[in-house]
């Protein structure tokens, strides 16, 4: 089932928040004995930079994370560890460069025991976190850490700044932590460099989608108001085809990729369906919030421009390959076009696979399935690639 979330922003989104956390802290794990009332909220939630994260299944909340920019009264993570130390040093660091340090914190993870083990969760939690934070310019997260999590958050780049400590206000021992946003941000957003001026300009405005294999994102024919780009997993785009009754995959897309941005532009429906072909987590931006910000500057519409021009290049080159080319240059062109689409083999460094059958592909290059096999055969045979049942294997990236 389809995981949505985003920053919340309604007076139900927010109490969903701090039940949430009680919830967890209280009911599931045990702490705050002599809480009253069946809501957690403290001071750092009224401050004017406090963003509370918060993960739906349909209208259930199952996790939560604060992020707060430093203030006069300090962090959350202040409260439980003198960070004075870490400050400073990271402060003399960077104006050595003649850059200031701007902290940010990371608090309040709570996720429902039956949600607990989902790391794509976490993850897609942490990574619009990080996104908020970019869009505040911060330089260093900071962050009291449950022991039961540090683990996660090393992974993440963190380092701890002190042993396990107890703390008595928490119920639970802690592990102080910190860290540039720099390396983080490049674990959460390293795949859209190319996309840099759409990340850069709606920074702060995304949500984040995690589904499971076999998810149907949206449907062709479907009025969509959402564009997405793949943060994790692989999605298969494909079209209805009347003449032969059956949907054929048109293109597989990997992580950095972006599909459904049309719908930001226009109320026309959607042209393609797409599915998801693995556990996949999806960076959403809606239409609104599209014009919301581009009527504010223009210069925002720029890098969602620069991918329609690069769609409407590539739609050329097909174009003309259906309407011009013979059915050799065809096949060449496609087989290249599934080449790059590619992803390379987990088991089998070096060998890039495409999820696509010998009658898609024959569908893609406009040619019949006897063709298209006698194509591949031949490249089989030259040891290019390996044809399977449903993909096919290619054994270098040079182009065919």
């Amino acid at each position: 089932m389809p995981i949505k979330i985003k920053i919340a922003e309604t007076a139900k989104e927010l109490n969903d928040v701090y039940k949430l956390r009680y919830q967890v802290y209280a009911k599931e794990e045990g702490r705050f004995e002599n809480l009253k009332g069946n809501i957690i909220v403290d001071q750092f939630d009224t401050l004017p930079n406090a963003i509370n994260i918060i993960a739906y299944i349909k209208d259930d909340p199952i996790g939560t994370i604060r992020i707060n920019l430093d203030s006069a009264i300090l962090l959350p993570a202040d409260e439980h560890f003198d960070f004075s130390p870490y400050r400073s040093q990271v402060s003399e660091q960077l104006q050595s460069n003649n850059q200031t340090a701007v902290f940010c914190c990371a608090s309040m993870l709570a996720i429902t025991e039956q949600w607990r083990g989902r790391r794509g969760l976490f993850r897609a939690l942490f990574k619009l976190g990080c996104d908020v934070c970019h869009s505040w310019g911060v330089t260093h997260l900071i962050s009291n850490v449950s022991i039961d999590t540090a683990a996660l958050y090393q992974r993440l780049q963190f380092k701890a700044l002190s042993d396990k400590i107890w703390s008595k206000a928490i119920g639970d021992h802690i592990v102080p932590m910190g860290s540039r946003i720099e390396p983080i941000y490049d674990w959460a957003f390293g795949e859209f460099k190319d996309k840099h001026d759409l990340m850069e300009n709606f920074s702060g405005c995304f949500e984040y989608l995690v589904v499971e294999e076999g998810t149907k994102i949206f449907n062709q024919g479907e009025i969509g108001h959402e564009a997405y780009l793949i943060s994790e997993g692989r999605v298969h785009l494909s079209q209805w085809d009347p003449d032969i009754k059956k949907s054929m995959v048109i293109e597989s897309l990997d992580a950095g990729s972006m599909f459904g941005e049309l719908p930001l532009i226009d109320d026309h429906p959607r042209s393609a369906t797409a599915i998801a072909t693995t556990k996949t987590e999806l960076i959403v931006l809606n239409r609104k919030t599209f014009w919301q910000k581009t009527n504010e500057d223009p210069h925002y519409a720029k890098g969602l421009l620069q991918i329609l021009a690069k769609r409407l290049r590539d739609f050329g080159e097909r174009a003309f390959n259906y309407a011009h080319a013979d059915e050799n240059t065809r096949l060449k062109f496609f087989i290249n076009t599934v080449l790059s689409q590619s992803h390379e083999s987990v088991e089998n460094p070096g060998e890039w696979v495409a999820i696509i059958t010998v009658e898609e592909y024959a569908h893609l290059a406009s040619v019949s399935k006897v063709e298209a096999s006698s194509f591949l055969l031949g490249l089989q045979l030259d040891k290019r690639l390996t044809v399977t049942k449903t993909t096919l294997i290619f054994h270098d990236r040079e182009a065919i």
